[in-house]
């Protein structure tokens, strides 16, 4: 048996189950998070190349090799499964209170399985076959009964597969670079290639337009999805180009793109969060934000710069759950996100309505959220590093914009309706149910942005196995 094999297939095999058993409103989400709750358990704990105990000379093989392409588990891989499989089960677990669609469960169960294999497949590039496979199946994902396929699921599709090619053709590249080693410019276009398909996985502008999109006319827990399980994958998959080819690397342009590229998704995502009134809208320019903290981080091109991103990247993935959960029931309460239509509901959901607010604050860093230490890590790098400082000023400036959002938009949803009765009392009677669920969510983002040292530590020690990032 190999270990590929084991975490690809058995996310495969379990989504055709889960749709038949899509019904079992409160069966299907806990098959569906034991799943990914049991590949992230095995993604830590497994032994790889080593006998068994119970089983004798029995042992699990480290790759596995289908029509000639090889599939290959390493360190990195690991930590990174561990992450998108743990999210995944959160995320799983959230469906009752959100109710994100028939296809969430059997379909998001699909793509961890395929995301696992683009983060397998030997050499790294055909992971872009993989992640194509993903994109085409988020796109039942972001749909719902209502509309099975909305815009920005199509957009989404058109600028994943837009990217692809240019990944695909940096492999060719590199074949003809070691053939003609001599010959400098292979490489040099490989690079150009490989940083434009990167460009376009992580939405930076101007290819950004499909974020605010998919936030606002996706179920709200099915964005959360993609924001957070689906770009996770690409940016392992960048840390494992850095670390694995010097060519790339060890090349102090490439830290100074990502530095552009991450100041430019901070400054564009705070000038365009400034003016909204939607609280999908609103978060979608929040994740360019978030986007541009790791780019940043990455950009830094040390240790340290890799374990702000990794931070960053789990905190993204709790706040985007409490938005998720809350803004799906506030919009089914009022049939929309917008503000004006929200008004009010805070006093009738007060629980799902923090869970929004805390989820969008935390998910830009602000402080006492989960989302500051990793934020703040960041400014202290980026003033206290020889590069440009303007960079930290961006960030604060996107920060501060979605702060304002935040504040504009609690205000109206504390705003009574003219001759609406006090609620107060029938809110948390109606919604007992649910007050542990929001309860520990919000806790959690509270009290890790109080005492990050009982997580932090441990993504530090996990960051090491990208030792080699840095010109």
């Amino acid at each position: 048996m190999s270990a590929p094999f084991f975490f690809i297939s058995l996310p495969l095999l379990a989504a055709p189950f889960l749709y038949v058993l899509r019904h079992r409103r409160r069966l299907a989400p806990v098959l569906a998070a034991s799943v990914p709750a049991l590949l992230a358990l095995l993604a830590l704990i497994l032994p790889v190349n080593q006998p068994i105990g119970l089983l004798g000379n029995v042992s699990i093989s480290d790759s596995l090799t289908v029509l000639g392409r090889v599939f290959v588990i390493e360190p990195a891989d690991r930590l990174a499964l561990t992450l998108l499989f743990a999210q995944a089960a959160l995320l799983f677990l959230a469906t009752p209170l959100a109710e994100p669609g028939r296809f969430y469960l059997p379909a998001g169960t699909a793509v961890l399985g395929l995301l696992a294999a683009a983060l397998f497949v030997r050499p790294f590039l055909f992971a872009a076959l993989f992640l194509e496979l993903a994109a085409a199946f988020v796109v039942l994902i972001l749909g719902d009964e209502s509309r099975p396929v909305t815009r920005g699921a199509l957009r989404f599709l058109v600028f994943m597969t837009l990217g692809m090619p240019f990944i695909l053709l940096t492999g060719w590249l590199l074949d003809a670079s070691a053939a003609s080693p001599e010959d400098t410019s292979f490489v040099l276009k490989a690079t150009i290639l490989l940083g434009i398909g990167f460009v376009i996985l992580f939405a930076v502008v101007p290819f950004h337009s499909w974020l605010p999109v998919v936030a606002e006319h996706a179920p709200p827990l099915s964005a959360a999805f993609v924001f957070t399980v689906m770009h996770l994958p690409a940016m392992f998959l960048l840390l494992n180009f850095l670390n694995t080819y010097d060519w790339l690397g060890q090349n102090p342009a490439v830290y100074q793109a990502l530095t552009l590229a991450g100041g430019g998704m901070a400054f564009v995502g705070a000038v365009f969060a400034f003016g909204q009134r939607n609280f999908g809208r609103s978060v979608g320019y929040a994740m360019m934000v978030d986007i541009g903290a790791t780019l940043l981080a990455v950009g830094l091109g040390t240790p340290a710069g890799v374990e702000v991103a990794l931070v960053t990247l789990v905190m993204r993935g709790l706040a985007l759950l409490m938005w998720g959960v809350g803004l799906s029931q506030l919009r089914r309460a009022a049939g929309s996100d917008d503000f004006d239509s929200l008004r009010g509901l805070a006093r009738r959901y007060p629980l799902p309505a923090a869970a929004v607010v805390l989820g969008m604050l935390s998910l830009v860093g602000v402080p006492v959220t989960a989302g500051f230490p990793g934020r703040w890590a960041l400014l202290n790098l980026l003033t206290h590093t020889q590069r440009d400082p303007r960079a930290a000023l961006l960030l604060l400036l996107g920060m501060a914009s979605v702060t304002f959002v935040c504040v504009r938009g609690l205000a109206a949803l504390f705003t009574p309706r003219e001759g609406e009765p006090e609620p107060w009392a029938e809110a948390f009677s109606a919604h007992r149910a649910s007050i542990v669920v929001y309860g520990a969510g919000l806790a959690t983002l509270l009290v890790l942005g109080a005492f990050p040292q009982w997580l932090l530590p441990t993504i530090a020690r996990a960051a090491f196995v990208f030792a080699r990032i840095g010109p």
